[in-house]
Parts: structure tokens; sequence; C-alpha cells
């Protein structure tokens, strides 16, 4: 996969556009007929017509329907938004790539990266329908806190999500797929296996950077999360592996600056660095 040039979740919180209501109002004659003038009119309410990335940054939504296509049972589309960085779930793999917004259309910008679990046919399926409707670029409006998505004769209609509280992070497995650097974001070398960590429900957790095992203990604090008591097996990393072993041993050394969690989608970083997760 191409380096996708992608920015870190590095703040929570969203500040829409409401729409404006315009409503007019018409005189009447004393026998009830409409006055020359002016004529009447009925209020009418007008959508915005300018979704910017900033008023975007943060937000999460889950979708609440669908016309113009059927999804996979079960499943509803997921769509995060953090600084550049749009991702895309629905129930299988997990799509990221910067964006663009130009008016109302939102864009990837370029070919999305995307975690690679083993999915039915029909999701993968889904999964790829999903990647070429977000690349063709889709007409977004807001109303309210509603965000609506049309393209192709396909309409999505969302609803803003609250990210998950952290320590629902506990007793579950993270899996790294991108590593983040000077607000960057790029998957990892395809030649290394992906660091993975295995958390206790008492935030005891085993390890593995990419190359080697080993063992770490996870706090939540807050918004925060703290590593601590981290030891390694011997041995020795070369080439892009210890390039992702670095990585992960500078995020897992005290207090990180920033955790956010989207349902499965993770973000921690720590003076401009960090790592990207998926959360099973």
């Amino acid at each position: 996969m191409l380096h996708q040039g992608l920015s870190s979740v590095t703040r929570g919180g969203t500040a829409l556009l409401l729409a404006a209501v315009l409503a007019g109002c018409a005189d009447s004659d004393s026998d009830g007929d409409p006055a020359d003038s002016p004529s009447p009119s009925t209020a009418e309410a007008t959508s915005a017509t300018t979704v910017d990335a900033s008023t975007l940054d943060g937000a999460s939504y889950s979708s609440t329907s669908v016309e113009g296509a059927e999804l996979v049972e079960g499943t509803t589309i997921e769509v995060g938004f953090e600084d550049d960085t749009m991702s895309v779930n629905a129930g299988c793999n997990t799509m990221f790539g910067p964006f663009e917004v130009d008016g109302t259309t939102i864009t990837w910008t370029s070919e999305p990266a995307a975690t690679m679990m083993m999915c039915d046919p029909d999701l993968v399926e889904q999964d790829r329908w999903l990647t070429e409707f977000f690349r063709a670029g889709v007409d977004a409006t807001v109303e309210g806190d509603a965000l609506t998505l049309q393209a192709g004769g396909v309409t999505i209609e969302l609803e803003p999500d609250t990210p998950d509280d952290l320590t629902s992070l506990l007793g579950r497995t993270w899996t790294a797929v991108g590593t983040v650097s000077d607000g960057a974001v790029s998957r990892l070398p395809v030649d290394t296996r992906r660091p993975r960590l295995d958390v206790g429900a008492d935030g005891l957790s085993r390890l593995f950077t990419g190359c080697r095992s080993g063992r770490v203990t996870v706090h939540v604090e807050e918004t925060a999360l703290v590593f601590s008591n981290v030891t390694l097996q011997r041995g020795r990393c070369t080439g892009p592996a210890r390039r992702t072993e670095r990585a992960v041993l500078a995020l897992l050394d005290g207090a990180s600056d920033n955790a956010e969690l989207h349902d499965h989608l993770l973000v921690v970083t720590k003076g401009g660095e960090g790592l990207f997760f998926e959360v099973r």
C-alpha cells in the first residue's frame, strides 16, 4: 500500500454548522384576501451548503438509515474525522486516508489504507463499495447534529457517536496498523509483523513490538493511557522491524499526551509520535 499522509488524533470534540431558518410573512387586507404587496411565503429551512474540514474534526458518526443500497445484515456504517484523516468501517476492515472538503463534497485525496482482516465475501464487497463511494466524492449536508451523505443515488443518514470510555480498552487486543510521526500517519511496512498488545482486564499485558515479545502494564487516567514496566526478550532487530519497534517503545514509556477511541479505532500520541490501533 502506498504511503498515506494522514494525521493523528490529537483533539476531541466537534463544531458543526447549523442550518439557517428563513421565514416569510404576508399581510392580508380587511376582507381576508392577500394584499397586493408583499406576496405570502411559507417558512423555509435551508441546510448548510458549506462543510469545512475543521467543523468535522474530532467527529464520529454512525449510520441510522441507508437508501439506494442494502447493507449486510447487522452492520452499520461508521465514519470518523480526525485532523486530515477520514476513516470508514462497516463491520469488517477499516479504511482510512487523507481527505478534503470542496464546498459540500467530501473526497479521499488518495488511495485509502485499510486493515487486513479476513471477512465473509459479502463484507469484503461492502468494503469495496464503500471505498469507491467515498473515493468518488460524496455530497455532505448538516442539519443540527445529523450528517447526510449522498452520491450515485445512495443517501446515508448518520448521527454523532460519543467517544468510547478508555476503560473499555482493558481486556482487549490492540493491533497497530499505522505509525504517527510529525502529525502524519503511515501504514506499517509490508515486510514487518504488526505490533500488538494483548491487554488484560487488570492492565497487565502481553506485548509484541513487531520484532520481540515482552510485557507492559497499561493504566487509564481520564483521557490518557499510562504505560509502565516494559520488559522484552533478548534479541536484535534490524531494518524495518527495528524502526517499528522504536516507534512502539517510544510510545510505551509513561503517560500519553492523548488517546482517543471511537468504537474499535484508537490513536495514541506522545510528543508528536504515536500509533494507530485497531482494537478487538
